[in-house]
Parts: structure tokens; C-alpha cells; sequence
């Protein structure tokens, strides 16, 4: 049978013709799916309101030659209505997409990395830590294969502390070796996340670190997908307002 039925969550969506959409799905049972959705920019269309990033929606989907079709669509989760009220928490989620949209294959399915982005998500809409983002990304990283060793400096191999790191073969340098300076609560951080330990880096309330800590996590990503997210630009546009509202006239 071409036709199936599936849940996903909504990673984006772009417009194709006058009426239609497509939408790249990340699916619980068929992985990266892109698809299309007819109808859906037009005023009559049922279902326009549900196709939206961070959506999980249960879905019937039609295989298509190059792109599936989506039949019907109900709604489980609007992650977006609870992230969406913080123009910090939407941008997040906007960036966590991404990176799974860069990271993953299509039609490749993967169960742990649809917990992972539901999870995610999940606490994006409710009360996101400063190291959240960058926990995830360090944990999607793993997952996909791309994670770095943290044991051994990158070049000479010798064990220990770590002073620097090369983005380019994700690597720690040992002081002798070089490498951009990055800190050690970095280092520490990110291999308690290697080591399962995310719960132990998510209780950390510190602002600071954890914006250290998503911008290395974030030019890991880069790093492996060959660009950088487009969606930081977005983050930034949409704090921007607020930096200006907060400084002092």
C-alpha cells in the first residue's frame, strides 16, 4: 500500500505555488519524510493551522516518487503555542529543528532521535535551563556518530586536562598542542552529556556558561554540516527587541 499512517513533528515548511506547502516531517516511524501539503495556504483549508514548525501531528500520508502527499492530519501536540509566547524559547526551538533537519538522512528511521526532539521540545515550552539547547546538540551529536572523543588531545594523544580545540577535526588540544581556547567547565560539561549524565548539566542555572556552552555546541554542528544554522540569525532578530526595550533611557 503507497498510503500510511505515522506520527511527526513539523520541522519546516516552505511555500510551493499559490496553495500549497512543503513540509519536511521528522517521523516515528519512517524517519525524515518531506511531503506536501495541498491546500493549506488557502482560507478554506482545515488543516493550515496545523502545519507549523514544532508540531506533532498524527498523520496519513500518501508515497509519493519524489515527495509523499499528506492526506489527513490531527493534531497531538502545539509545541508551538507554548514555546512561542518567549521570542528566546521559540528561537531554540527553531535552532533544535535545524539541527536535526541537518543532521539526519531522510527516510532513515531513528526512535531515540524523535524522543530526543520531543523531549526537547517539551522542555523548551516549559522551564528551559541556560545549558539546554547545548545539551541537546551535544546529545545529537552523539547519537548521529559525530560526537568528540573528549579522552586524549587530538594531536599528540596525551591524556588529561585540555586547553583548547580544534573545530575543524573535533578535536581537545593539550596546552602544548594549541587549538581555539575553550574552557574547562566546556570540557566538563560536555562529557558529562557523553556520559549520559545530561540531567547533572541541565541543573546548572549559570546564564553565561550556558551561552558558552551552546555557542561550542552550535560550531560543533557547523562544524560537521558545513554552515552554520540559519536560524541563530532569526534568534538574534527576534532578541533584539528585547536587548533594546531592557537598556536603560
Amino acid at each position: 500500500m503507497k498510503s500510511y499512517a505515522d506520527r511527526a513533528v513539523v520541522i519546516r515548511t516552505w511555500p510551493l505555488g499559490e496553495s500549497d506547502r512543503i513540509v519536511t516531517l521528522f517521523t516515528r516511524e519512517h524517519g525524515k519524510v518531506r511531503a506536501v501539503a495541498k491546500g493549506v495556504r488557502g482560507a478554506k483549508s482545515r488543516i493550515s493551522g496545523l502545519i507549523q514548525p514544532t508540531s506533532e501531528l498524527d498523520l496519513l500520508l500518501y508515497r509519493g516518487r519524489e515527495l509523499d502527499v499528506i492526506q489527513q492530519a490531527s493534531l497531538v501536540q502545539a509545541h508551538l503555542a507554548r514555546v512561542r509566547v518567549d521570542p528566546g524559547r521559540f528561537g531554540s526551538a527553531l535552532e533544535w529543528l535545524e539541527a536535526i533537519d541537518s543532521l539526519t538522512l531522510d527516510r532513515h528511521p531513528d526512535p531515540v532521535v524523535y524522543e530526543l526532539m520531543n523531549r526537547g521540545l517539551r522542555l523548551m515550552g516549559d522551564e528551559p535551563g541556560p545549558f539546554l539547547l547545548g545539551a541537546l546538540l551535544v546529545r545529537l551529536l552523539d547519537i548521529e556518530g559525530y560526537a568528540p572523543n573528549l579522552t586524549v588531545c587530538g594531536l599528540c594523544g596525551a591524556p588529561g586536562s585540555f586547553a583548547g580545540f580544534d573545530f575543524a577535526s573535533s578535536a581537545p588540544r593539550c596546552s602544548g598542542c594549541g587549538g581555539e581556547p575553550v574552557g574547562t567547565e566546556i570540557f566538563a560539561k560536555a562529557a558529562l552529556i557523553l556520559a549520559h549524565r545530561v540531567s547533572e548539566v541541565l541543573i546548572d542555572k549559570d546564564a553565561r556558561g550556558g551561552r558558552e556552552f551552546e555557542a561550542f555546541a552550535i560550531r560543533l554542528v557547523k562544524e560537521v554540516v558545513g554552515r552554520g544554522l540559519r536560524s541563530t540569525g532569526v534568534v538574534a532578530s527576534l532578541l533584539e527587541p528585547q536587548a533594546t526595550q531592557n537598556q536603560p533611557s
